[in-house]
């Protein structure tokens, strides 16, 4: 099998620019405080930026959700509910600010989706893992705000009602928490995602090989575990747990621009072997674009059909059309 290699640095500072991603869990599980009436949406944008109290990040964990148009109108509809996590240098209101927000709107208006909640949380630069020595995002987003958003909001609070997603690093983390949790998730969609095979080590005096130590210090040990890093990186996951996620009927969709300016191409390519390989079945594309949020929103046309084509209400696939369900 091929190895790829570890990100240009070049390639992290644009990761680091264009997204924003963070990685924080904890090993125990620990019920957030009884929630209080979801705040509203007074712009008309249908959109909420709220926090909740983490028991793993002993700290409050920032998020954005995305309220469908019909979601004030119908008291007792339930939703299908996407977790969208943000790149590196990112935060919560990157779903919105980026324009992908806007995208989704019109997907919906257009009948290629019908009405989700979309939950963006505050990742920060965490790849959404639990750190070896650090802060637990894995279990801020599984323990703390899955259980929180379903007690606060109408969202169907079910395996075939929920779905995540990300971009970038935020792709690494969507794949991982979904390989990991087979279980929790419908479907799992990534564009451009920060996949690689090898742990970085620094060399000598280079800088650039001594920042990507650094950052996979944060992250997987400091000095850097190699095992650690094998243990949450998404194609060894997926390798590890492909029984298990076999069994769960996880549906799985990623794509890469044919000219990802951060060196992302290859890797996806060989991920996608390497589910192959596996026997994981998956939808894989290469699309023409670069990397980020305008490439992602060029094709997110794919990606929401798909995750919607997969989420299921009562057993059946929610109606498109606001009010029909």
């Amino acid at each position: 099998m091929k190895k790829v290699n570890w990100l240009s640095t070049t390639a992290i500072f644009a990761i680091l620019a264009i997204t924003g991603v963070s990685i924080q869990a904890s090993a125990c599980l620990q019920q957030p405080a009884a929630p209080t009436a979801p705040p509203a949406a007074s712009d008309g944008s249908h959109i909420v930026y709220s926090s909740l109290p983490s028991a793993a990040l002993g700290s409050e964990l920032k998020f954005a959700v995305q309220l469908p148009p019909s979601y004030d109108k119908d008291a007792k509809r339930k939703y299908p509910v996407l977790y969208f996590l943000h790149g590196m240098f990112g935060n919560e209101g990157e779903f919105e600010r980026r324009g992908v927000a806007a995208a989704i709107n019109r997907l919906r208006d257009s009948g290629i989706i019908g009405e989700m909640i979309i939950v963006a949380p505050n990742g920060k630069n965490s790849f959404y893992l639990n750190a070896k020595n650090g802060d637990k995002y894995e279990d801020a987003i599984i323990k703390d705000l899955i259980p929180f958003i379903e007690k606060t909001y109408r969202v169907d609070g079910t395996r075939d009602g929920r779905a995540i997603q990300g971009i970038s690093m935020g792709g690494f983390g969507a794949l991982v928490l979904a390989f990991k949790h087979p279980q929790m998730f419908s479907s799992v969609t990534a564009h451009c995602a920060a996949v690689f095979a090898e742990l970085p080590t620094a060399s000598g005096t280079d800088r650039r090989s001594q920042f990507r130590a650094q950052l996979a210090g944060n992250i997987f040990g400091n000095p850097p575990d190699n095992d650690y890093f094998h243990a949450n990186n998404p194609m060894d996951v997926a390798e590890t747990n492909a029984a298990m996620i076999k069994k769960s009927g996880l549906k799985i969709y990623f794509d890469v621009g044919d000219q990802d300016h951060y060196g992302f191409t290859e890797p996806n390519k060989d991920f996608d072997a390497r589910l192959t390989k596996a026997g994981i079945a998956h939808e894989f594309h290469v699309f023409p674009g670069r990397h980020g949020w305008e490439y992602m929103i060029s094709v997110a046309d794919h990606s929401y059909a798909f995750l919607w084509s997969n989420f299921k209400i009562n057993g059946k696939v929610p109606a498109k059309s606001a009010g029909s369900e």
